[in-house]
């Protein structure tokens, strides 16, 4: 079977049952691909990390991203990819919004735990969101 391209509502929905993903970045014509768990609500995926690293110093100089999704069953395969924007935030709302969008999937991460205000503000940790600005995708038979 050649190839055929997704429509945008099987993208959305590869992209919504898909737990990890690669996340593409450059900066000074070098690129980085690092694999992540996420989560897909609202025309944005959300992720997040510890603190500073690589791919937060690349995404911090060039904000463009790429974000890649696939499935492999059998003989069959189906990819997703998601370019966009990200924005980096160490805030409690935007900590409170990442936390929500996992429990709301139920995927729960950290447990599923609920966290307070001070809680938050605590934790050294960069969410990122990615808004979607156009999505593609493809499947096909090996």
């Amino acid at each position: 079977m050649k190839p055929r391209d997704l429509s945008p509502d099987e993208c959305t929905k590869l992209l919504s049952s898909a737990r990890y993903g690669r996340l593409a970045m450059s900066k000074d014509d070098q690129p980085y691909v690092i694999p992540m768990s996420y989560v897909y609500q609202g025309g944005k995926i959300y992720l997040h990390s510890r603190g500073g690293g690589r791919k937060v110093e690349y995404a911090t100089l060039n904000p463009r991203v790429c974000f890649q999704v696939d499935l492999l069953e059998k003989e069959r395969w189906a990819s997703v990819l998601a370019y966009g924007s990200c924005r980096l935030s160490d805030s409690v709302e935007a900590k409170q919004r990442m936390f929500d969008a996992f429990t709301n999937k139920g995927l729960g991460g950290h447990g599923g735990k609920k966290f307070s205000r001070e809680e938050l503000e605590r934790m050294p940790m960069t969410i990122w969101e990615i808004k979607i600005e156009e999505m593609t995708g493809r499947e096909g038979i090996w």
